[in-house]
């Protein structure tokens, strides 16, 4: 018998309807500032997956009494391509820092939108600031 946490499939992060809302927030977002379209595989538990991209943006979900974390991972260039459509202008790829900067940007923009259409379903998910950071430097999961 396993000693391991289990995943409570009860749990209002793990409902469908809740990670469409958070997907939809992404494609909304992109396709009504840059004109982009994002792609999703399929949605998956994992244990000791690692993000094969650059840049990561780690939110804080809460809606009493359940806690979660959502991360967002962008490739570097494609990170770059959505800014500088945000933006208008070019930007430096050697620029960690206005990368950054930009993906918490962005990603603040995504959850503001999946917020308001889980809020108006009566889900309470309350305010979350992006933290933007190299993948290399996201904390250890606790599991």
């Amino acid at each position: 018998m396993s000693t391991a946490k289990k995943i409570d499939i009860g749990h209002p992060f793990m409902d469908g309807a809740v990670i469409m809302n958070l997907a939809n927030g992404i494609n909304t977002t992109l396709k009504t500032m840059t004109d982009l379209v994002a792609s999703f595989d399929k949605p998956f538990v994992g244990v000791n997956w690692k993000a094969p991209t650059e840049f990561s943006v780690v939110l804080e979900l809460s809606v009493d009494p359940f806690k979660g974390i959502l991360l967002f991972h962008f490739d570097k260039s494609v990170a770059q391509s959505i800014i500088e459509k945000l933006t208008g202008s070019a930007i430096d790829s050697a620029n960690n820092t206005e990368i950054l900067d930009g993906i918490g940007e962005v990603s603040n923009m995504f959850y503001g939108t999946a917020k308001t259409k889980l809020n108006e379903s009566g889900f309470k998910l309350k305010m979350s600031v992006p933290k933007p950071q190299m993948t290399n430097e996201l904390p250890v999961p606790v599991g």
